[in-house]
């Protein structure tokens, strides 16, 4: 099993499903960007991009991997995406570098197609786990972090406002929000302290993928 020193993908946690957004004190809440989830990062020399699979999809983006290596020693969570014209995530644009495997080719699309990499959680940072501070402790610490880096942006968040961002959600058609519980440790696995919630855009795209919503 791959993995990120010691952590590994089985380790990522998981939002549950909500039906509409919420104003709630304590809480925060981001845009839900529609891409690759990954679990990222670099450890002796070591660099990873693994998928909710395990799969690594460091080959495949190097515009990333190079970022990364920028970096001190750190496990980050985030939504890899390929943005368009308009700074929209494109999920086709995305699967198919996912599917490149000529080195020419991957090469060529690092540039005329870049990924981005929008972190919303730092795991381990410099050899210490910070899993178990509280959210807001591990949002300052990744946002310290990653200062200006090029390709991989931390996600920003707001505070009891989640109808409002929804909404904005909606006029982009994005795929929704996720609310998060602002002094909740990381814990693996399906959390009552992330919640997921669709826009109609989100609930469509879902459909006609046949797939789960995959935070």
């Amino acid at each position: 099993m791959l993995s990120i020193g010691v952590i590994s993908h089985n380790d990522l946690m998981l939002a549950t499903s909500a039906g509409r957004p919420f104003d709630r004190p304590g809480w925060i809440f981001e845009l839900k960007y529609d891409g690759f989830r990954v679990l990222s990062g670099h450890q002796d020399d070591t660099t990873r991009l693994l998928t909710r699979r395990g799969n690594d999809l460091a080959d495949c983006f190097p515009e990333i991997v190079a970022c990364l290596r920028e970096l001190p020693d750190l496990v980050l969570d985030g939504e890899l995406v390929v943005l368009d014209e308009h700074g929209k995530p494109h999920f086709e644009r995305l699967r198919r570098r996912a599917l490149l495997k000529k080195r020419t080719s991957v090469d060529g699309a690092a540039r005329t197609e870049p990924a981005v990499m929008f972190a919303f959680d730092i795991l381990m940072l410099r050899g210490k786990d910070m899993r178990k501070l509280p959210l807001l402790k591990r949002k300052e610490a990744l946002q310290k972090t990653l200062g200006s880096s090029q390709r991989i942006r931390p996600v920003q968040h707001v505070g009891e406002m989640g109808k409002r961002l929804y909404e904005a959600a909606c006029g982009l058609e994005l795929e929704g929000i996720i609310a998060k519980r602002a002094d909740a440790p990381y814990t693996a696995g399906r959390s009552h302290d992330w919640i997921k919630i669709r826009t109609p855009h989100g609930r469509h795209v879902q459909e006609q993928r046949g797939e789960r919503w995959g935070t």
